[in-house]
């Protein structure tokens, strides 16, 4: 998890700082890091929140954000699926781009039983929310007085973009990936984040389309 960690330290800022800088407390801040666990979310949250949309345009943006949990709940949930129902729930409460993506890759290529995923997914979970919860909390106390932290936003995407980077493994990912960015580049302006729907469906399907053309 190591290697993941350092591009999570300003994102864990900046989602602390935000909600401050609108007029919430670090309490407020806090409560939304520890109620949503989703730096994305959260951004767009407080900003919708701040520029007094309905709570309906809160939910709706929220819910594009996080739609691709739904698919990385549906890849792992296989790994997983023998485990008892609340922890099954804690495990979804849980689900980051990073832990997805690193159990995405070691479970496959290592014979463990149930409780050992468990383990292992647990182990990579708490670290990353121990570290979010940390950082939420330092970004909101101290984020009014360092303003350099407003410089570290380009990091958020730089960490996506090393993620998604380490599981295009095959042509067909690599489909998949271009074409969902460039859909969801050109519904950049769409109302409620429809551009990052339509990109993550339209890259969906180039990438079974192209897979079953090749086969």
């Amino acid at each position: 998890m190591l290697p993941l960690l350092p591009g999570i330290i300003p994102f864990g800022l900046i989602a602390g700082f935000t909600p401050v800088s609108f007029g919430y407390t670090w309490l407020d801040s806090w409560m939304g890091s520890l109620l949503m666990f989703a730096g994305a979310s959260q951004l767009a949250a407080y900003q919708l929140m701040n520029e007094d949309a309905s709570i309906w345009v809160i939910l709706l943006t929220v819910a594009a954000i996080n739609l691709r949990y739904v698919l990385y709940s549906a890849s792992i949930a296989p790994h997983l699926a023998d485990a008892n129902r609340t922890t099954r729930l804690l495990a979804g409460y849980g689900l980051t781009d990073q832990i997805y993506a690193v159990c995405h890759r070691d479970y496959p290529i290592h014979n463990w039983n149930l409780n050992e995923r468990i383990a292992y997914y647990t182990g990579g979970t708490l670290l990353l929310w121990g570290l979010w919860q940390a950082c939420t909390v330092v970004g909101a106390f101290v984020g009014q007085v360092i303003p350099v932290f407003w410089s570290l936003e380009f990091m958020i995407p730089l960490t996506f973009l090393a993620l998604a980077l380490n599981t295009l493994k095959t042509r067909a990912h690599r489909v998949a990936a271009i074409t969902g960015a460039i859909v969801s580049f050109a519904g950049l302006n769409l109302p409620y984040n429809l551009g990052l729907i339509l990109g993550g469906l339209a890259g969906i399907l180039a990438g079974v389309l192209f897979r079953r053309v090749n086969q």
